[in-house]
């Protein structure tokens, strides 16, 4: 969605006089009549959905009791068509509990009639919604912006526009910092800023004028989800969260709440966390933790909705070594850089400005300290991101190796993304694992090897992890990293917990439809329905547990069977 072109102004004028609707029917049968590829298009969509409604949209009225106005309202901020089928689902979760929906996306034809079928009749659509801030505002705004930092802390009617800001830009320009004393930098970024402006006074207007009571979303940290996001918080109005999972056919969801603004959403909250440590822990808990992670590795499964694991093989710990040249009686370090532009600012507190600061200054330490074996494991999601923008240009990481100066020294080995190697494989060698705050921090924790974490929101400080309060102590610490301790057996027990919370107690499993990553460039999604005949939805467990949930206002969604 763009803000400053002809098309978005002449949206806004047509809303403005109500003759949208109308331009809109006439834009789509005029293009449906002079372009044959969308003629076709169309067609497979039109099918697609007569499929639909013949098959499940009877089942999917059926499942909820007639809406009435003294219904609570939650406010659907969609995600898109292309995971519509597990929104519908998750809809209908919601809409067993007692809530009313309102459909909030972008306009897509197809989306209402989905929507409409199953009985869900209230959509917004954010052209009609869409509030225009003065561009004078906006430079005034980044005047008052001399660094990085302020940008970073940088609000805007109780948003924090600087960050949405700030996070869009770095994925659009593919960078992983910027200098703000740049002048063609303050350039490109102030349409940036002014779009999340014009975005906070928008999603003002929709918590003024809706005033629902929940809100469910995806992915909050870009522009426009991410202002509406702060404004409904600041409003205390709850929004729950949904991300996909280590795998296949699994959710995450989680329930945000001024509280708990800034943590991740796969981390766990104080009150589950809670009960994770004060279960008895077994072998046969340690065992099953142990299979999930296992099997969504050598199955290719493991984050899937990125590709990270789709080509890669397991190898013993000998050819291991002997892949990457690694020196007997040395311990072996392995550094996971986190994509520098994807995701940054979301979650937590960073010790350094950006991820390309953090990954720079780890690396010129690395260079220094021969006494270990250095591995560093560029993201292997790189590849797929790259297919899916449609950009060609190498990843972020290894353009801040080169930076450096020379090649990596001897000591240093550097694993490209699209190296066959599993990222199982490494955790045979690994003695330390060094990441701000990635997943496979957790994973290496479970496996017994220290974590050396330069970032908070999600598992540090929970009793496994090394976590520095500064720059410099880390950077200590990361100098003298082959004296740091082995893990205790507590330690290691604290981080199978958390492990065990996250990838097997967090997880929604889906029942009611099928969320499955292609093995293919893109890892296209592909979702379908998966309601046996003669089942009735209402009795979907996926569906019921999810709905108790909502109930319940608990933040964490934990599996009944967990």
């Amino acid at each position: 969605m763009t803000h400053r072109n002809w098309k978005t102004s002449l949206k806004r004028v047509l809303s403005r006089v109500h003759v949208l609707p109308a331009a809109r029917a006439l834009q789509y049968h005029f293009r449906r009549t002079m372009d044959p590829a969308f003629r076709d298009r169309e067609a497979g969509l039109d099918q697609a959905f007569r499929r639909f409604a013949a098959d499940y949209g009877a089942a999917f009225r059926r499942a909820v009791p007639p809406e009435s106005s003294d219904n609570q309202r939650v406010l659907v901020v969609s995600s898109g068509s292309l995971g519509q089928l597990v929104e519908i689902a998750l809809v209908t979760a919601f809409r067993l509990a007692g809530y009313r929906p309102v459909i909030l996306t972008d306009y897509d034809r197809w989306m209402e009639a989905y929507y409409c079928e199953i009985g869900v009749q209230e959509h917004l659509y954010w052209d009609d919604c869409f509030r225009h801030v003065p561009m004078a505002e906006a430079v005034h705004l980044m005047a008052s912006i001399g660094s990085f930092e302020q940008l970073i802390k940088t609000d805007y009617c109780g948003a924090r526009v600087g960050k949405y800001a700030a996070s869009t830009v770095l994925r659009h320009l593919r960078v992983g910092r910027l200098d703000l004393s740049d002048r063609t930098v303050r350039d490109a970024l102030l349409p940036f800023l002014h779009r999340a402006m014009c975005y906070a006074r928008t999603a003002e207007a929709i918590v003024e004028t809706l005033r629902p009571q929940l809100v469910l979303s995806v992915d909050t940290g870009y522009s426009p989800r991410g202002e509406l996001f702060d404004l409904c918080l600041a409003a205390g109005i709850d929004t729950i969260t949904w991300n996909a999972a280590h795998r296949n056919n699994q959710l995450m969801l989680k329930r945000y709440s001024r509280g708990n603004r800034e943590v991740h959403p796969a981390s766990l909250s104080a009150s589950t966390w809670g009960e994770l440590q004060a279960k008895p822990w077994t072998e046969a808990d340690r065992n099953l933790l142990r299979r999930e992670l296992v099997g969504s590795y050598t199955s290719g499964e493991w984050y899937s909705e990125v590709g990270t694991q789709f080509h890669t093989k397991l190898e013993d710990p000998a050819e291991v070594r002997r892949t990457l040249g690694l020196e007997d009686g040395k311990k072996t370090v392995v550094v996971f850089p986190h994509i520098f532009w994807d995701g940054t600012f979301f979650y937590g507190t960073d010790l350094f400005e950006s991820y390309e600061e953090w990954f720079v200054e780890t690396m010129k330490v690395a260079y220094t300290n021969p006494c270990v074996n250095w591995i560093v494991k560029i993201h292997p999601a790189n590849i797929v991101k790259n297919m899916r923008d449609g950009v060609g240009s190498e990843p972020s990481e290894l353009t801040a190796i080169r930076s450096l100066g020379e090649s990596p020294p001897p000591h240093v080995r550097i694993i490209q993304p699209d190296s066959r190697l599993s990222t199982l494989s490494l955790y045979s060698v690994m003695d330390y694992c060094v990441t701000v705050r990635g997943t496979v921090g957790i994973e290496a924790a479970s496996f017994g090897i220290p974590v050396l974490t330069a970032g908070t929101g999600r598992y540090d400080r929970l009793g496994f992890t090394v976590d520095s309060e500064s720059r410099s102590q880390y950077l200590d610490r990361l100098a003298h990293i082959q004296d740091l301790p082995s893990l205790t057996a507590r330690e290691r027990e604290l981080a199978e917990r958390l492990a065990y919370g996250v990838f097997i107690a967090r997880p929604l499993t889906l029942r009611t439809v099928a969320l499955e990553y292609q093995r293919d460039a893109k890892a296209s999604l592909q979702t379908r329905v998966c309601l046996p005949k003669g089942q009735e939805l209402h009795a979907a467990a996926d569906l019921r547990a999810l709905a108790a949930w909502i109930q319940s206002g608990q933040e964490d969604f934990l599996s009944p069977h967990a």
